[in-house]
Order: structure tokens, then C-alpha cells, then sequence
């Protein structure tokens, strides 16, 4: 299925004000999270979590990096194997 033009102009504003507006980073608002004194009165402070996808994600790539036969570090991708319900 084509995209028409309509839609092709969501996605190009959608893109322009990811670029513009929200950090690459954190993903909020600049004018928010750039603002010291905004994000010290919002929040209290912030805790370390572990994000348990990301760490099979990390656990799978250190084993191929381990494996000796890695071509290209930075191209390399993860997939998650679903368990089979038997």
C-alpha cells in the first residue's frame, strides 16, 4: 500500500517537530527539559531501572560479540525468540 500525499505530510510534520521540539534524548519537550528549574520542581529525582527486554537484547549480543566472528559491531541487531506453549 502507497501513501498519499496526505499522509506523507503527517509524516514529514510528525518528523519535523520530533527534530524540533522533543529531545533526543528523554524524548520530552525542550522547553520543558532543558529548563533546570522546570525539571527540579517536577521531579524529585530519578532511580535506575532495568529494562529486562534490552537486557536479553544485551546478554545475546555479548555472547556473538564473544563468539569471535563479528564483522561489523555497530550494524548488528537483536530479536527476541518467543517461548513455544507446550
Amino acid at each position: 500500500m502507497e501513501w498519499d500525499e496526505t499522509e506523507r505530510d503527517w509524516m514529514r510534520a510528525m518528523r519535523a517537530y520530533e527534530q524540533t521540539v522533543t529531545c533526543p534524548l528523554c524524548g520530552m519537550d525542550v522547553q520543558f527539559c532543558h529548563d533546570e528549574d522546570a525539571v527540579h520542581h517536577t521531579f524529585a529525582g530519578g532511580q535506575v531501572e532495568i529494562c529486562f527486554v534490552t537486557e536479553l537484547r544485551e546478554k545475546a549480543m555479548r555472547r556473538y560479540t564473544e563468539s569471535g566472528v563479528v564483522k561489523n559491531p555497530h550494524s548488528q541487531t537483536t530479536k527476541l525468540i518467543a517461548r513455544t506453549t507446550e
